[in-house]
């Protein structure tokens, strides 16, 4: 039987498992993009999770994802009328992270639906063209979901999703 992923939205009490989380997600990103250099004090900048971690704020949603009580990953999601997504979306899935334990196992497939599922709506994404991986993921992904019924577009340079998830469109 195929483990359950639980998503969790992160409480104050989780900030420092996210932080941890969030370090390793950026250290992989790093492999693909100059924009998040690690300083010599061991900190990732320019460091969002601030904004990312207020609270009361119904623009910013972190999640957790788990797996049999273990922590297996993380998602960051605008909501309308976040400033850094299309205003004809409702939500912007900004940060995806699944550790490499759990990668190629369906982990990061049953996360992102959990999250799609949770949060029903037009959704947009981006990757990074260079990390072809995530595009090879999210193509998958998003086939299986919406049955092909996603729109992909270049914005500012980078290859990105448009989807409305299928308990809004049906």
């Amino acid at each position: 039987m195929t483990p359950a992923i639980t998503l969790q939205a992160v409480t104050p009490a989780q900030h420092g498992l996210f932080r941890a989380l969030y370090g390793l997600y950026l250290h992989d990103l790093s492999e693909f993009t100059d924009f998040y250099p690690l300083g010599a004090d061991g900190a990732w900048s320019p460091d969002y999770l601030p904004t990312w971690l207020a609270e009361d704020d119904p623009q910013v949603n972190p999640f957790l994802f788990w797996q049999d009580a273990q922590p297996v990953g993380l998602a960051l999601v605008g909501a309308r009328p976040f400033p850094h997504m299309r205003q004809d979306v409702d939500y912007r899935l900004s940060e995806f992270f699944i550790l490499r334990h759990y990668r190629r196992s369906g982990v990061g497939r049953r996360a992102a639906c959990a999250l799609f599922d949770r949060l029903p709506g037009r959704w947009e994404m981006l990757q990074l063209p260079a990390n072809t991986a995530a595009t090879a993921f999210w193509k998958r992904v998003l086939t299986d979901y919406t049955g092909g019924q996603f729109d992909t577009l270049i914005i500012d340079g980078d290859p990105a999703q448009r989807f409305v998830s299928p308990a809004v469109a049906g």
